[in-house]
């Protein structure tokens, strides 16, 4: 029963988050059924006692099973987001019920024939448990975004298609957390972006959300194992990690981010864990990534409203704006590149007809070899051309349609005197 009335407590509530990338890329991550069980067992500890915890990259629903099952007795209440050819790869695991579930999958997620990264095959989204703590209504948000392969702004493809995942997320949260029927939100996961990059600031900015680790009181306290410096990622001591030049000694992409309805949230304990197994003999470790821990404490001697003051609402700096102004100037700059990627699929066509009807020669007065390399070339001349028709009809249509729908999105909210979320 939703509690309305009585507030009267002794001592105020807490909340324990954790969110991880597992890495769970069968045939490519490595030992992944021993990296489960080891996060199993940590999970079952009874010192770590967690309330939330969001998972990432569980590509396979035979593994969500396998986690469902050796974790109901503690977390007897979860789901797993599906979606995409092989999922979304997010879950959650409550300690609480949850009381309702909704999802989005982002319209945009990288190109088909990049099949070394993987990311269009998978149904990357934005899901939504909402979790009943105690009367309070909690929105946990599990994402995962598109990944930067390239890690320097002039090569990275993917920059229009992150700005519009970063924005679609934010209407999907506006939509979703109503100031009426939420008490917290809460949002987790691999956003595959720093704190500097721009579609961070406008998840920050537009949404007011407050980034656990830097508004954690005690600041001071962590796992020693991991330092403070609070990078998830990239880490120069993970041995699952390939070095790129642009990596430094790691990134922070991994975030616990929250609001609350009356301010009635602090964030006590904020910082990256489970680095190495522990008393594993080969240096096994939980994942690529490093986990994220959040501690929040709620005072639950604050009555509740039923609607935020508007002031408190309204987003109106010049920042956040311009923030904003330079996202629609990249979305902009990705819909020009369609017009080149047709042409260039234009002339992929072109160059493969002529060589389809080219270097047949006379087959009957040839060995079998020679018919077998044309009868071979003319298959994938016949591929090729399949795959850039559908390029230039379908993909790259449909591709430039929900780029605009973003691009139009940011524009009517530029126009608006203020940002109401």
């Amino acid at each position: 029963q939703i509690r309305n009335k009585s507030y009267e407590k002794i001592l105020n509530m807490q909340l324990r988050v954790l969110t991880l990338n597992i890495w769970g890329v069968h045939y490519i991550a490595k030992f992944i059924n021993r990296r489960i069980e080891a996060l199993i067992e940590h999970l079952k500890h009874s010192d770590t006692n967690y309330d939330i915890v969001g998972l990432q990259e569980v590509w396979s629903k035979r593994d969500y099973i396998y986690l469902r099952d050796q974790l109901k007795t503690i977390y007897p209440h979860s789901y797993y987001f599906l979606s995409g050819l092989v999922g979304s790869g997010c879950c959650i695991f409550s300690k609480y019920p949850i009381i309702g579930t909704y999802e989005h999958r982002y319209s945009l997620n990288g190109f088909p024939h990049k099949i070394q990264h993987g990311d269009w095959f998978c149904g990357k989204l934005i899901g939504l448990c909402k979790i009943l703590v105690n009367g309070y209504i909690v929105n946990v948000y599990n994402t995962h975004l598109h990944a930067n392969y390239h890690h320097v702004i002039p090569e990275d493809i993917y920059l229009g298609h992150r700005i519009c995942q970063a924005y679609e997320l934010i209407q999907f949260i506006e939509s979703t957390s109503g100031a009426d029927t939420t008490d917290f939100t809460i949002l987790l996961g691999d956003l595959n972006l720093t704190n500097d990059d721009l579609g961070f600031k406008l998840i920050e900015g537009i949404l007011q959300l407050n980034d656990a680790f830097y508004k954690r009181i005690n600041k001071n306290v962590f796992d020693p194992t991991v330092g403070n410096s609070g990078r998830t990622c990239d880490l120069l001591d993970n041995p699952y990690v390939k070095p790129h030049p642009y990596q430094g000694e790691g990134e922070r992409i991994d975030y616990i981010l929250y609001r609350a309805r009356n301010d009635n949230m602090k964030c006590i304990e904020a910082y990256p864990t489970l680095h190495k197994v522990p008393n594993s003999s080969n240096g096994l470790h939980y994942s690529d990534h490093l986990a994220v821990y959040g501690l929040f404490e709620i005072d639950e001697t604050i009555p509740r409203k039923q609607t935020k003051p508007l002031d408190n609402m309204e987003i109106a700096d010049e920042k956040t704006r311009n923030n904003l102004r330079a996202a629609c100037i990249i979305v902009e700059e990705s819909i020009q590149r369609l017009q080149r990627d047709r042409i260039f699929f234009g002339l992929g066509v072109f160059i493969l007809v002529l060589i389809l009807f080219s270097f047949n020669g006379n087959l009957n007065s040839h060995g079998y070899l020679l018919t077998i390399a044309t009868v071979l070339k003319d298959i994938l001349c016949l591929i090729g051309i399949s795959i850039s028709i559908w390029f230039i009809v379908l993909g790259k249509p449909a591709e430039r349609n929900s780029l605009s729908s973003i691009r139009n999105a940011m524009n009517i909210r530029l126009r608006v005197p203020h940002f109401i979320h």
